[in-house]
């Protein structure tokens, strides 16, 4: 089992969370820019031929890519230099963006989606397969008292980092235009840049001397299942974001081609997002170390079910629902950024293959995640034949698939019943195990 062979020092521990800081605020803008559902992304998945109803198959692909994370994890428990793999790992994800931003308009056209998918499907491996160890690395980081208040100054720092980001694209696709396919291309490989240096921001960021548990195996997913705590909270996640599931990859889509909003409008909207959500988590932070995670989550609940509701009201010309919308739910995003983290983290145990418990979280959370995108095409192909109109609300294709998701989200609040109840900092004792040997990080 692993425990702590030597903590960090008080300036080491300021130094590391200082240079986590720099890495979320560098990979924020990376994946502002890059990331599988942002504007420039879809805009560019757009010209180069992807259907728009087909934008669910990318999150698909995405997400799918975590199977390779417990497939590596036997590699991966087996690397004596583990802080060298995860940043070696982390480095070849933006090359291989890099690669098929330039390559992809240079193909066939009926292979362009496909080599797109296949460089992003191998690039999210490479994320899945270090996100265990770095959030292992993260979580041994951060004193246990100040969990909340550190992921807000996180949050804090990234969305700052993300504003900037989101101005300057907003701008630049404004100006280059939603469909020069080599301007959209330019930006990205912009994007990916900033991944590469947010990669090397963990060089100078000190791992804890730890006691790591034997080379992974099927027994430690056995522990990871037999920690109810762990399970009850991962279940919960999952029904609690299941209208997510399926909402996520059309939000740009439905900006650009249903509303046909403005670039730099979309931007705007997503600044205001930002700025409101950078501004409540200095407290929601203190809120969620004082009352738990699990009780300010029943506040987000409401406002994510408006979220979806206001999505039947916009069309061409009218985007005052969606700004409105996305306005109140960087509140709910915000309560949610804060409080999952902090409750995760609580029911992984201080000892034990830690490791295994996130690969578990994310390996469940994001095959959910691709089952939804694959189910969204088929269903808002259902949904585009059908065109009713209810007053000022329109209900129809995209219309009629957010307000379901609006309507789902009601009874999926009552998964916040599985939450964990007691204080995010106590630590919880995994079942035992005989597994222990001696393997400290040499760096």
């Amino acid at each position: 089992m692993e425990r702590m062979v030597r903590s960090l020092k008080a300036h080491e521990t300021r130094e590391s969370l200082a240079w986590f800081n720099w890495n979320i605020s560098l990979r924020g803008v990376f994946e502002t820019i890059c990331g599988g559902t942002t504007l420039v992304f879809t805009a560019f998945a757009l010209v180069i031929g992807v259907p728009q109803d087909a934008m669910g198959y990318f999150t698909a692909i995405i997400s799918f890519s975590c199977i390779l994370q417990v497939l590596g994890m036997p590699l991966a428990s087996r690397m004596r230099r583990r802080k060298r793999f995860i940043l070696t790992v982390a480095l070849i994800e933006p090359i291989l963006l890099i690669t098929a931003v330039l390559l992809a308009p240079l193909l066939p056209a009926e292979l362009r989606p496909v080599s797109l998918g296949l460089a992003f499907f191998l690039a999210s491996a490479c994320l899945h397969l270090t996100r265990p160890y770095s959030d292992n690395w993260l979580a041994t980081t951060i004193p246990s008292g100040l969990r909340g208040r550190y992921i807000g100054q996180r949050l804090r720092l990234s969305s700052i980092a993300i504003i900037a980001s989101t101005l300057v694209v907003g701008a630049g696709v404004e100006l280059l235009g939603k469909t020069n396919g080599p301007g959209l291309a330019g930006l990205l490989i912009t994007g990916a840049i900033f991944g590469v240096a947010a990669a090397l921001t963990l060089v100078r960021a000190t791992k804890p001397v730890v006691q790591e548990p034997a080379p992974f195996d099927p027994r430690d997913i056995g522990q990871v299942l037999r920690t109810k705590a762990f399970m009850r909270l991962t279940f919960g996640t999952v029904l609690y974001m299941f209208p997510f599931f399926f909402a996520g990859a059309y939000y740009q889509v439905f900006n650009l081609r249903v509303v046909e909003m403005r670039p730099w409008l979309i931007a705007s909207m997503g600044v205001g997002y930002l700025v409101v959500k950078l501004l409540l988590t200095p407290a929601l932070g203190r809120v969620c170390d004082r009352i738990g995670p699990r009780r300010l989550l029943w506040v987000a609940s409401p406002i994510y079910t408006a979220f979806f509701l206001c999505f039947p009201f916009a069309e061409p010309g009218r985007a005052w629902p969606i700004i409105v919308a996305w306005a109140f739910v960087a509140v709910a995003d915000g309560i949610y950024g804060v409080a999952a983290p902090a409750a995760l983290y609580g029911t992984v145990p201080a000892q034990g293959a830690r490791p295994a418990y996130f690969a578990v979280f994310n390996l469940i959370n994001l095959s959910c995640s691709a089952v939804g995108g694959m189910l969204a095409v088929p269903l808002l192909g259902l949904l585009n034949r059908i065109d009713w109109n209810l007053g000022p609300a329109h209900l129809g294709g995209y219309h009629l698939f957010y307000a379901l998701c609006g309507v789902a989200m009601v009874p999926c609040t009552a998964a916040l019943l599985l939450f964990p109840k007691p204080d995010p900092a106590v630590n919880i004792q995994p079942p035992t195990s005989n597994r222990q040997r001696p393997k400290p990080d040499v760096g």
